[in-house]
């Protein structure tokens, strides 16, 4: 006899598949951004745009 209370595993199997996916697709978006920001700095830095991390000057 199952406790009326308790969800059913196959809520529960639910939510988890859920919840695997939704953190699937914030780290597939929290990669992209990072992965996009690193490109853009990139070709700004080889085009000389200000922009990126200031150097020192050399001496």
């Amino acid at each position: 006899m199952t406790d009326p209370k308790l969800p059913s595993r196959r809520a529960l199997r639910f939510l988890a598949i859920l919840a695997a996916f939704v953190a699937l697709v914030w780290i597939i978006v929290f990669v992209g951004e990072n992965i996009a920001h690193y490109r853009s700095l990139a070709k700004q830095q080889r085009a000389g745009e200000p922009g990126g991390v200031p150097r020192r000057p050399q001496p």
